[in-house]
């Protein structure tokens, strides 16, 4: 029987071999994260009222507020009111956790998919370890030694990122970005 995914794998490698270098790799996986990101903010846009959600926020920082205040203070009447609060305080955190998780659903297996693909695209079969797709110009790992094979390898001039640490840092950068921008952040 013919595997699927490792035929598509090989087709991808050699499709796509340009990218797998310095300084190709790391503009390839900037636009992947670009592209992903984007398809995720635009998700959330479309399939949950942002408007409500923020009013949501709104209201239970003010809860929150108002119970470090009264319990500050010890003014029954404020706790009074703070646990009258309480259960639709709960309800429209759970109602808002659960609009924010439902576009994400829908792009979970599809998303998986991509980032297994290229953790493969970027693994050296023949050595056996994660190619560097971009070298950091600092040794952050003599300061934070921990990061050593998790997110990358000392470099001659630096520190060289592997898929996934290059990949987060990125994805968490621009996606802070590109919420703001879309107007999906809550924040």
């Amino acid at each position: 029987m013919q595997d699927i995914f490792a035929d598509f794998q090989l087709w991808f490698n050699t499709t796509f071999a340009i990218f797998q270098e310095l300084p190709l790799a790391a503009l390839f996986i900037m636009m992947f994260s670009l592209m992903i990101t984007t398809i995720s903010n635009l998700a959330q846009r479309r399939f949950t009222d942002t408007r409500r959600l923020k009013r949501y926020q709104a209201e239970i920082k003010q809860h929150q507020e108002m119970q470090k205040e009264a319990e500050k203070t010890q003014n029954e009447k404020m706790l009074r009111k703070v646990r009258r609060r309480k259960a639709y305080i709960e309800r429209i955190q759970r109602e808002s956790m659960t609009a924010r998780c439902k576009p994400s659903l829908l792009f979970f297996i599809p998303f998986i998919i991509v980032f297994s693909v290229l953790r493969g695209f970027y693994f050296d079969s023949v050595a056996g370890v994660d190619r560097v797709v971009a070298i950091i110009p600092f040794s952050i790992h003599k300061l934070l030694p921990f990061l050593t094979g998790w997110l990358g390898v000392p470099h001659p001039f630096g520190f060289g990122m592997t898929y996934f640490g290059f990949y987060m840092m990125v994805g968490l950068g621009l996606g802070q970005i590109l919420q703001r921008l879309m107007g999906v952040s809550l924040t």
